[in-house]
């Protein structure tokens, strides 16, 4: 009845709320079991950096609400719990949706858990109803014919002209720059994709969707197909250009390695040459493949003389997160509070547990783990922290009370947020005695969809 209730609360809205000029209004049920919703803008497609713009509270209803101001269409990302659920917003629209409940058991290891968001009333003009019926024709499309590829190979080239013959007929009178690009990098990245005899070469492919001076920073397919496209670029290219590449990074100059790769017919422009630079640092990072030093100077030099402004901000982005901190690394002397620092923690292992007092979820494990705690406790350092505010409840500080060791508020601008990624509660990260994070997220003391918790590590850890 809850449910059904906030549903039909939801829908008397419908008539009654008017979008503000210049704004968009986000107006939506939560079924997450959590009392915020956060709002982040993603800014950057390469870093898929998010910045948070907004929370809002879910009422007794289970509904939130969030007012935007937005000058173009932008990606939109929600999160709650150990949830998360996105969309596109446009310019002075009205969005009325439903987040659902998970179908399966979600443990804190999965706390970037996507769950697709239901939407009410959606306007056949907006870019996600035109986006999502694009994509199941598309999707159907690849379903019908993606089994001639191998059998019938020219009868699937065939069938893919037709496609996107009928595609660009269809769309004839569409005057959205970004749907029609989302539509045009879309086919890039998968039908255009297939490796087979006679689909277009790799020159054909840089000629329709990469020639162009223009980089579309703000078009997700757009970077989607250029990360596809430059795939480990720098061993793709000629003899002769690979040669002065690798000199370039045996010296670290940004000037020689766009110099060569500027030459390269796939690139062909300084600002394409160091696009392509920014993709290759972000990859080589992830894979291993070039040295982190030579990334890192590759990226301040970049972030310092760049005359394209995106580049620089992606950069800086990049940086961040590389800076972040990652399995194996040793973490920073966070100061904890004006007389802990966490290097006063060195010599035991450290069980970090992210807390918030009015949180659900947070709250029915605190038994569990006091028990691990009064169990383990002389091995293992429990340190807690959550969010500081002026105020807290009386339940919450029953809550805060309850957890019997080292805990510390910390302002929701402290890096030690973003230096671990921490963007859910509750969140468990285990350091060894010297501090190198070992797991983030670790295991809770509650069990997982597997019975698995961290009194499994703890037990391990212990043994001769």
């Amino acid at each position: 009845m809850h449910k059904i209730g906030s549903f039909l609360f939801l829908m008397t809205l419908l008539s009654t709320w008017n979008v503000l000029q210049g704004q968009t209004l986000l107006r939506g049920i939560s079924n997450w079991k959590t009392d915020e919703i956060r709002a982040y803008r993603v800014s950057d497609f390469i870093s898929e950096t998010e910045v948070e713009i907004g929370r809002a509270k879910v009422d007794t209803n289970d509904v939130f609400e969030f007012t935007f101001v937005s000058s173009g269409i932008e990606k939109i990302i929600l999160r709650g719990a150990n949830y998360y659920s996105w969309l596109y917003i446009q310019p002075k629209t009205t969005y009325f949706v439903e987040l659902p409940a998970p179908e399966e058991f979600i443990g804190s290891l999965e706390r970037n858990k996507e769950i697709e968001m239901l939407f009410f009333r959606l306007n056949e003009q907006d870019i996600n109803y035109k986006i999502l019926g694009f994509e199941a024709w598309m999707d159907e499309t690849i379903a019908d014919i993606y089994q001639l590829k191998d059998v019938h190979p020219e009868e699937f080239i065939s069938k893919v002209r037709a496609f996107k013959n009928e595609t660009a007929q269809i769309y004839t009178e569409e005057n959205d720059p970004f749907f029609l690009n989302y539509v045009k990098y879309s086919v890039g990245i998968t039908i255009d994709n297939f490796n087979i005899i006679g689909g277009p070469s790799k020159s054909d492919k840089f000629e329709f969707y990469l020639s162009e001076d223009s980089i579309q920073f703000k078009n997700p397919t757009y970077i989607a197909f250029a990360q596809l496209f430059y795939e480990k670029y720098f061993y793709q290219l000629d003899k002769d250009i690979k040669t002065k590449v690798e000199s370039a990074i045996r010296t670290a100059s940004l000037t020689a390695l766009l110099d060569a790769l500027e030459s390269d017919p796939s690139i062909q422009t300084r600002k394409r040459a160091e696009f392509v630079t920014l993709l290759t640092c972000k990859e080589a990072f992830s894979q291993g493949y070039l040295d982190r030093a030579l990334i890192f100077d590759l990226l301040n030099s970049i972030q310092q003389t760049s005359p394209v402004e995106e580049h620089r901000y992606i950069a800086g982005n990049l940086l961040n997160d590389f800076k972040r901190m990652q399995i194996g690394m040793t973490a920073p002397d966070y100061p904890l509070s004006e007389s802990k620092h966490f290097y006063q923690y060195k010599g035991k292992w450290v069980y970090l547990h992210v807390f918030d007092p009015s949180n659900e979820l947070c709250i029915t494990e605190i038994s569990a783990l006091k028990k691990l705690q009064s169990k383990y406790g002389k091995n293992f350092q429990f340190i807690t922290i959550y969010p500081k505010k002026a105020n807290y409840s009386k339940s919450e500080q029953r809550n805060l009370d309850a957890l019997t060791w080292d805990k510390y508020p910390l302002d929701i601008s402290d890096e030690i947020w973003k230096n671990l990624e921490i963007n859910s509660y509750p969140l468990y990260l285990l350091f060894d005695p010297n501090l190198t994070l070992i797991a983030s997220p670790a295991l809770s003391p509650t069990p997982n969809g597997r019975y698995e918790t961290i009194e499994k590590v703890f037990i391990q850890t212990l043994r001769p």
